[in-house]
C-alpha cells in the first residue's frame, strides 16, 4: 500500500512527458579500444586545430587522445567519475578544468588541460573522509564565474564545494553545503541556464535540484524509472547538451533517452552495443554526435544521429550581484526566525552606529556595524523594526524604536540612549488587531507615528504621546488592503506611505492621518515576485529611491521617487569568497541609510535578512551591503 501511495503521488509530480517521433535505432561504430582498458567516461572537445578525446580508465589513468587516437598527455591512476569545465580564466591564460574520483583512493583529483602543451596537470586533491563518493559534476556559475564542485556519496549525501573563484582567479577549496542527495547516484550533471544540478538514481530516475547555493536544497522529479515513468530501465549515465536537452542511458535497455527542458522525450536503441555506460554529446550543423562507452565490449563508440534538432533554449534576464560586506552574528536556532532590520545612527560617532534586528522567537538583538551581537532584548516574538529619532519623555530626549509584537498583539517601544546606543525596553502600545504582523515609523511636524498591520491586510495608524511618565499610542487612523501586507516605509521629508501586499504589489498613500486613498504604483509580474517583502528609502539631495525585496527571486528592486515610482534597476546580493560571507537569499525586511557611517561605509549601508545563511550552514542572520556596491550596479542599468 505505501508502494502505491507513493507511485501515485510522483507520478503527481512529474511533468508531463510527451513522446517525439520514434527512431529506429543508431548504428555505433568502435572509436576506440585497449587492451585492459576497463575505461570508463568520455569527452569530446573540439578545437580549431582538430578533435581531442579525454577518457578516463580504471587500468590506464586519464588520457587526452588526439583525432589518430594517439596518447598526447596521460594521468596515471584508477579513474572513474570525469567532469570538465573548459576556457577557465587562471594566470593570465586560458585552461580547461577537470575532477575525476581515483578509486583507489578515494580522492576528487583536479587537474588543468593546458592547450600550449597540450598537458595534463595535476592540481590538487579532495579528501572525503566521511563516504566513498559515488560521482561528481563541475559547475560554473554564470554570474560570478565562481566553480562548484558537486559530489554524491554511498551514504546518499550530496555536498558542494567552490574550488575556483572566478572573480579573484584562484584556486580554493570551501566547503559550501551539505544537503540530502539519493543512494546509488550513477551521476550529476549542472545546467548553469537554468541553474539546475540534475543527479540520476540507479533504478528510481532523474531528479532536479536547485544549483544556487542560496537555494534550499529540495528535489523535483525529471524522468522516472518504471513503474514510477517512462524509462524502461536502470540508468546507467548522464549528459548534457549544450542546448539543455539531457541524455539518459540504460545499459539494460541498450537505449539512449532525449529529454528536453520542456519535458518532451525521445527513446532510441543503441545497436551493436552490449552494456552502453557512458555517454557525451556534441551538437553540430547536421545532427547529434554521441560518443559512448561499453563496459562489456570494453571499448568507445561513435554514433551520429543525423534527425536531432537543438532545442531553441530559454535565455533568462542575468541579474546583476553585488557582494556582501558583512554579516551580523547568526540567531540563537535554526528555522524561521531573523526578520526586519533598522539603523540606529550614531550622530556623535558615525562609525559607532548600530543595528537593530527582530528574532521572530526571543524579541529585539542590537549588533554592532561589525555584525556583533551586543544587546539581546527578549520582550517575545517581535516581527519588524523602525525607529526615529528625538522624542521627548520626562524631559529626557532620546531615540526610539518600535517593534511589532506577536506575542501580545502589541507594539513594543524601545527607547535608545543618544550618546551610548543603549537600548531599553520602554513600554507597549495595545492594539485590536488579531494578528500583528508589519510595522514602520513616520516623523513629521504632526508628531510621530506608528503603522502596524494585520495578516488580514488592515492597518492602524498610531501617534506616539507621552502619558503618566510612559510613551503610549493613540489610534489615529485605519484602513486596509485586500490581502496579507507586511513591509511598509514613510518618507518623512514629503510625507508619503509605501506599503506592500505580499502576493499584489505596492500601494502609496499619505502618511498623514485623514482619509486614506491607496494607489498601486507596482504589480507583482514581470520584475517584482511575490512576496513583496522588506522597504527602505535611499534619499540624498538628488536621489529619493525604494528599495524593495522581491522575494520571489531572490532580488531587490530599487524605483526613482523623484520620477513617478519609475523603476531604476534590481541585483541580488552574492556571495564575497574574500571575506568568506555568503549571499542572501529569500529575504524578509531590509533597511538602507543614504548617511555615511564612517570609513567602511562612506556613501550609506543596505542591510537585509538572509533566510538561508550558508558558508557554513548557520541559524539566518542580516547581511550588510557597502551603498557604493549597490551604486555601481544601479547606476550601470
Amino acid at each position: 500500500m505505501k508502494r502505491q501511495l507513493f507511485f501515485i503521488s510522483l507520478l503527481a509530480l512529474l511533468p508531463p512527458i510527451i513522446a517525439l517521433a520514434a527512431s529506429s535505432g543508431l548504428t555505433v561504430q568502435r572509436l576506440y579500444q585497449a587492451k585492459n582498458l576497463q575505461g570508463q567516461q568520455i569527452q569530446p572537445i573540439e578545437r580549431q586545430n582538430g578533435r581531442f578525446l579525454i577518457i578516463s580508465s580504471e587500468s590506464q589513468g586519464l588520457m587526452l587522445l588526439d583525432d589518430n587516437n594517439q596518447v598526447l598527455s596521460r594521468v596515471a591512476g584508477n579513474f572513474e567519475t570525469l567532469s570538465w569545465l573548459p576556457d577557465l580564466q587562471f594566470d593570465g591564460k586560458s585552461m580547461d578544468l577537470l575532477a575525476a574520483i581515483e578509486n583507489e583512493t578515494g580522492e576528487v583529483r583536479l587537474m588543468t588541460l593546458d592547450w600550449q602543451g597540450p598537458l595534463l596537470k595535476p592540481l590538487n586533491s579532495l579528501t572525503y573522509p566521511e563516504a566513498q563518493l559515488e560521482t561528481l559534476c563541475l559547475c560554473r556559475h554564470p554570474q560570478t564565474g565562481h566553480v562548484s564542485l558537486f559530489s554524491l556519496d554511498v551514504l546518499g549525501m550530496a555536498q558542494e564545494r567552490l574550488v575556483f573563484d572566478g572573480e579573484n582567479q584562484q584556486w580554493v577549496d570551501l566547503l559550501v553545503r551539505s544537503f540530502p542527495g539519493v543512494v546509488n547516484a550513477k551521476d550529476c550533471v549542472v545546467d548553469a541556464a537554468s541553474g539546475s544540478l540534475y543527479v540520476a538514481e540507479e533504478s528510481i530516475g532523474v531528479w532536479r535540484y536547485p544549483a544556487d547555493m542560496e537555494q534550499d536544497a529540495t528535489r523535483e522529479p525529471v524522468a522516472m524509472v518504471v513503474p514510477f515513468g517512462e524509462l524502461a530501465a536502470e540508468i546507467t549515465d548522464l549528459a548534457l547538451l549544450d542546448d539543455g536537452t539531457l541524455l539518459i542511458t540504460s545499459s539494460q535497455a541498450k537505449s539512449l533517452t532525449l529529454y528536453r527542458r520542456d519535458g518532451q522525450s525521445r527513446t532510441v536503441k543503441l545497436q551493436g552495443l552490449d552494456e552502453p555506460e557512458a555517454i557525451t554529446g556534441l551538437i553540430k550543423a547536421n545532427g547529434l554526435d554521441l560518443y559512448l562507452y561499453d563496459e562489456s565490449l570494453d571499448g568507445y563508440y561513435f554514433a551520429r544521429m543525423t534527425d536531432f534538432k537543438a532545442d531553441i533554449a530559454t535565455v533568462s534576464q542575468t541579474i546583476a550581484v553585488v557582494p556582501a560586506s558583512g554579516q551580523t552574528d547568526p540567531v540563537a536556532r535554526f528555522g524561521d526566525a531573523a526578520d526586519d532590520p533598522a539603523i540606529w545612527l550614531n550622530r556623535q560617532q558615525a562609525d559607532r552606529s548600530l543595528i537593530l534586528g527582530t528574532d521572530k522567537r526571543a524579541g529585539l538583538m542590537v549588533y554592532e556595524l561589525n555584525g556583533k551581537l551586543v544587546q539581546q532584548l527578549p520582550v517575545g516574538r517581535l516581527n519588524n523594526v523602525d525607529l526615529r529619532y528625538g522624542l521627548m519623555l520626562n524631559g529626557q530626549t532620546m531615540d526610539v524604536a518600535a517593534a511589532s509584537n506577536r506575542t501580545q498583539n502589541s507594539i513594543s517601544l524601545f527607547g535608545i540612549e543618544p550618546s551610548s546606543g543603549s537600548v531599553s525596553h520602554l513600554s507597549d502600545i495595545p492594539t485590536s488587531l488579531d494578528e500583528v504582523y508589519g510595522l514602520c515609523m513616520y516623523q513629521s511636524a504632526t508628531g510621530t507615528y506608528v503603522f502596524v498591520n494585520d495578516t488580514d491586510g488592515r492597518f492602524q495608524q498610531f501617534r506616539v504621546k507621552q502619558k503618566q511618565g510612559r510613551l503610549a499610542g493613540e489610534l489615529v487612523r485605519e484602513f486596509a488592503v485586500a490581502s496579507q501586507p507586511e513591509g511598509c516605509v514613510a518618507d518623512d521629508s514629503t510625507g508619503d506611505l509605501y506599503l506592500g501586499e505580499e502576493g499584489e504589489g505596492i500601494w502609496h498613500t499619505s502618511a498623514e492621518p485623514g482619509v486614506t486613498t491607496l494607489r498601486q504604483v507596482a504589480s507583482v509580474g514581470g520584475h517584482l515576485h511575490a512576496d513583496v517583502e522588506g522597504m527602505g528609502i535611499y534619499r540624498t539631495q538628488d536621489q529619493a529611491l525604494l528599495i524593495v525585496s522581491s522575494q520571489g527571486n531572490d532580488s531587490y528592486l530599487a524605483f526613482d521617487l523623484n520620477q513617478d515610482f519609475a523603476y531604476a534597476g534590481r541585483f541580488r546580493i552574492g556571495l564575497n569568497l574574500q571575506q568568506g560571507i555568503d549571499g542572501a537569499s529569500e529575504t524578509d525586511g531590509l533597511e538602507v541609510t543614504s548617511a555615511s557611517l564612517g570609513g567602511r561605509y562612506p556613501q550609506g549601508l543596505l542591510v537585509v535578512q538572509d533566510g538561508r545563511n550558508r558558508l557554513p550552514q548557520r541559524p539566518q542572520n542580516f547581511k550588510l551591503v557597502d551603498w557604493r556596491q549597490v551604486a555601481m550596479v544601479l547606476e550601470s542599468q
